[in-house]
């Protein structure tokens, strides 16, 4: 029998392993998130061992061909130093023999295992990154968090949101119809009670990325503001792509570019003006949006791996 093949997606809010055997899905499991940077390496600790534990008392077998560990927060020389030795603990306490042991950023992961170099992937979620892959090198651009960056990401769209109806409250600029579709959408009847709701106790980046949604909506009735957004937002990830093929050293021919997260795939005006933006400069790109889930993508990475 073929030994195991495992692809762990590990997030700020949740992590999931997958094991498969003779090509086959044979267990599966998701704990709390495991990006150190959001929870602290004692918690990814312990949520590794977790997966290690519930993987031994369902799965027999114990020998684990390749396991690849896509991990969000994996961004500098002294993350990855971190996340390793994290996650060799966590096999060494386990009765797990691992051959492979593959640990990437789970950009990075997704992208490999999507397609083969030379490739992009350009993420506008909660954040905003965009990895390229050749042969040679791996380059990044963005993915810095919110303090810093995720320019063009849900994050930096709800802030645009919210300043806009903060602005409007105040008189300082003309009415929105994002106004209208916020409180509505929201069930409240008044700016304060957003106000309220955006710093409560229990906020969270998402809570401000989730007015994303109501983005869509305001442009489609041609809203001054919200297509202001839209633009601002196709312009700064448009800047990513750039970055991010410049220092890959591309110049022309085929070249896929990948587009996933919640802010390409339901904003059709900001995935237009993307790609128009790109196309003037990079005529031979092409664009695919993944429809996939991340682990499955790095299911493929590990997969991969154990064929070569």
């Amino acid at each position: 029998m073929n030994k195991l093949i495992l692809a762990i997606d590990g997030g700020a809010t949740k992590t999931t392993l997958v094991a498969m055997q003779d090509g086959t899905e044979i267990f599966s499991a998701t704990t709390t998130g495991s990006n150190y940077q959001a929870i602290g390496t004692a918690q990814v600790q312990k949520a590794f061992e977790l997966l290690w534990q519930q993987l031994a008392q369902a799965v027999p077998d114990r020998d684990v061909a390749v396991a690849c560990f896509g991990i969000a927060g994996i961004d500098t020389k002294l993350d990855t130093q971190i996340v390793e030795e994290v996650i060799h603990k966590s096999i060494m306490s386990s009765p797990f023999h691992v051959e492979k042991c593959i640990i990437e950023n789970d950009v990075e992961a997704a992208l490999r295992g999507m397609s083969t170099p030379p490739a992009t992937l350009l993420i506008a979620g909660t954040g905003s990154i965009c990895y390229s892959c050749t042969k040679e090198r791996v380059v990044r651009a963005g993915g810095w968090g919110h303090r810093v960056g995720d320019e063009g990401s849900g994050y930096w769209i709800g802030q645009q949101i919210g300043r806009a109806i903060m602005r409007q409250k105040d008189g300082r600029s003309e009415p929105t119809l994002l106004t209208d579709f916020v409180l509505q959408g929201l069930s409240f009847t008044e700016v304060d009670e957003l106000y309220n709701w955006l710093y409560a106790a229990d906020y969270t980046n998402a809570r401000l990325a989730s007015l994303t949604s109501y983005l869509e909506p305001a442009v489609a009735a041609n809203d001054f503001a919200a297509l202001q957004i839209a633009k601002e937002a196709a312009a700064s990830l448009a800047e990513l792509v750039i970055a991010t093929l410049q220092q890959a050293g591309y110049q022309s021919g085929a070249h896929t570019v990948y587009l996933n997260g919640g802010v390409l795939k339901h904003n059709p005006l900001i995935y237009t003006l993307l790609t128009k933006q790109l196309r003037a400069i990079y005529p031979n790109l092409g664009y695919e949006l993944c429809h996939l889930q991340p682990i499955d993508y790095m299911i493929q990475r590990a997969q991969k791996e154990y064929t070569e």
